[in-house]
């Protein structure tokens, strides 16, 4: 399916600046941000100077897949990660093999030759990344034992934010885990008193293979908070120093794994995760006024449609932070698609309120009166500046706009 031409964003982690802005209402506040980097998945195969192919060890044994590349893959401006059932006798390369599974499942290798079962699909960023907002564009199948995950990993030992991981399963479920290098407990408790560690599965009101959902992960200096669709979902109070490598992927996972179950005969493959782009946006220095620039062929994939009101169901417990996330009321993002267009979405609290948006201009004003979907305005192409006005119930914030 041809994808509507909305924006484009280059598979290198530099473009200009401002091109596209978003705006976080916290605590009656809009905090602007600005487009850092990331990937559209426009090009034809995966770029292979932003991305590796597969992760380490490239085969799995207790979970019986190995990466494949042909397993990642874009279709139509869409990145699939799919896991196939592919019954092959792989070549085991020492530092992969599994000494603890060989011995439970009284195995023996014969010229480090294995049969496995499963293919999947995955790729690694070879930038590492650090503090800011990412936010990534997904679907998912069902699928029993199937475990799609996006996540950052630093390359030492317990140095990982999960950002989700997923069940075929479970597919109104979300995992969000952080592993620690100095332990992940400290500060959390459980009901008896006990440290705790942190991390968990959050039940959301729909199913995640049902449309097109929006995870985002706000990594800051002391405290990460996960959001899905723009509605707050988790926190954690913790510092992450070092940058990371993002990994986006599919697998399967098995009785010997920590996401048991494995598939069975109900499992349906090939069955895919589907990523129509990965974002990171900075915050914009309270001194500048956000500036949209005319951006050159952005797009957003219109394979399946937008599933943007689901939202958690959960709302207390130890990675639920109700005091803080009163504060947290949604996502405006805007793309100047032409000189006299721009696209506005909305995502979180905001679409549930009584809201509106106009934009008041010199040459005349625009509105949007019905927010929850991706919105195209029409402005007359002399404008050289908007003022933005939000109105969440009775409240109304106000925010001037440069056009480039």
């Amino acid at each position: 399916m041809k994808k509507k031409v909305f924006f484009f964003l280059s598979l290198s982690l530099i473009i200009q600046a401002n091109a596209q802005i978003m705006f976080c209402l916290r605590n009656d506040t809009l905090r602007p941000l600005t487009y850092s980097g990331g990937d559209e998945f426009n090009s034809a195969t995966i770029n292979e100077e932003a991305w590796g192919r597969h992760l380490w060890p490239k085969t799995n044994m207790a979970q019986n897949f190995a990466y494949d590349p042909n397993n990642s893959r874009i279709e139509n401006g869409v990145a699939v990660f799919s896991l196939s059932q592919k019954d092959s006798i792989y070549i085991i390369n020492p530092t992969e093999v599994d000494s603890n599974f060989i011995r439970q499942q009284k195995l023996q290798l014969n010229n480090h030759q294995f049969y496995l079962k499963y293919a999947a699909g995955s790729i690694i960023s070879k930038q590492k990344y650090h503090y800011g907002l990412y936010e990534l564009r997904f679907k998912i199948e069902k699928g029993k034992g199937v475990w799609p995950a996006f996540w950052f990993f630093g390359g030492n030992k317990n140095e990982e934010i999960d950002v989700f991981e997923l069940k075929g399963e479970r597919g109104n479920e979300i995992h969000v885990d952080t592993h620690c290098p100095y332990g992940c407990d400290r500060g959390y408790k459980n009901k008896l008193g006990l440290n705790t560690n942190w991390g968990n599965w959050m039940p959301v009101s729909n199913y995640l293979n049902e449309g097109f959902n929006i995870m985002l992960l706000d990594w800051r200096e002391d405290e990460l908070i996960w959001y899905i669709n723009g509605y707050p979902l988790a926190y954690f109070k913790g510092k992450f120093s070092n940058p990371m490598n993002l990994f986006i992927n599919t697998q399967v996972a098995s009785a010997y794994s920590a996401f048991q179950p494995g598939p069975d005969e109900t499992t349906i493959c090939p069955n895919a995760f589907y990523v129509d782009y990965i974002r990171q946006w900075k915050e914009l220095s309270a001194k500048n006024t956000p500036a949209l620039i005319v951006s050159n062929g952005l797009n957003l994939s219109d394979r399946f449609s937008s599933d943007y009101f689901n939202k958690p169901l959960k709302q207390s417990g130890l990675m639920y932070n109700s005091k803080k996330f009163k504060e947290e009321q949604g996502m405006v993002s805007l793309v100047r698609l032409s000189q006299t267009k721009i696209l506005v979405n909305t995502i979180g609290k905001i679409n549930q309120a009584f809201s509106k948006i106009d934009f008041v201009g010199e040459y005349g004003d625009y509105h949007i009166s019905q927010l929850g979907m991706e919105r195209v305005i029409e402005i007359d192409g002399r404008e050289k500046m908007l003022e933005l006005i939000l109105y969440v119930g009775k409240k109304k914030y106000l925010q001037k706009i440069l056009l480039k």
